[in-house]
């Protein structure tokens, strides 16, 4: 449950500012896209919450290489950092699925994730499962990761969590390594830099699948700048457009 400590430590110490942060995507050295980071304060149901909203999409000329047209969209429980709400649209290289989550907790802080996730072909897979570990979404995980207060964390230190995905709960990681200059457009951030990956166990080891690095300026605004995306098949990058 550290996890969920150290984030409520964080964000009761901040608010959210609406915001939108502009990327161009590159597969290799061809700027293939754009995508955005959209944050506004709003509610659902009801609830005050934090709105985010990852968007990406590549233009037709780099199809030939890998075409995705995506968003995710997560609902932050603004008070006890949490999402409550969480959506993905998905059409990468001709896959084409929706995904959705609710989350929704007991008075000991138990998550209860109601997911689904729509095939094109017309198949539905449905699991709910009960955790008592921290839930989160590929795109409330980088929320939390912008807020974290990396004063004192050593570089390397695992920060294990549990994440939906495909109508599933996987374990998953969160690697803090260290910081890192970024130079974008002849222009350098210091960036702290953070790792989302799968642990597996194989020959008697655990070893770790990459999924997402993400590069957050390392001052108040905490901006992320780069993010280096790993697909099943191939990867991607998207850098900070100021």
């Amino acid at each position: 449950m550290a996890f969920m400590i150290l984030a409520v430590n964080v964000f009761a110490a901040q608010s959210w500012k609406n915001e939108t942060l502009k990327y161009a995507l590159y597969i290799g050295p061809i700027k293939a896209g754009e995508a955005s980071f959209v944050t506004r304060n709003t509610t659902f149901e009801g609830q005050k919450v934090v709105r985010m909203d990852l968007i990406a999409r590549t233009t037709s000329a780099a199809e030939k290489l890998f075409s995705m047209n995506d968003t995710l969209t997560t609902y932050l429980d603004a008070d006890n950092v949490r999402p409550v709400y969480f959506r993905k649209s998905c059409n990468e290289g001709g896959d084409v699925y929706t995904e959705t989550a609710r989350f929704t907790y007991g008075a000991d802080a138990t998550c209860k994730a109601q997911m689904r996730k729509n095939y094109m072909d017309g198949r539905v897979k449905e699991r709910t499962e009960n955790s008592r570990a921290a839930v989160y979404d590929m795109v409330s995980v980088m929320g939390y990761a912008r807020a974290l207060n990396t004063s004192g964390l050593q570089e390397g230190k695992h920060i294990d969590f549990r994440l939906v995905d495909a109508a599933e709960i996987l374990d998953e990681c969160l690697i803090y390594q260290g910081r890192e200059t970024v130079k974008l457009s002849g222009k350098k951030y210091n960036c702290l830099v953070f790792k989302l990956v799968e642990p597996y166990w194989e020959k008697g080891k655990t070893k770790f699948k990459d999924i997402l690095t993400i590069y957050i300026t390392d001052d108040n605004a905490h901006k992320i700048v780069q993010m280096d995306i790993k697909f099943k098949v191939g990867s991607a990058k998207a850098k900070l457009i100021e």
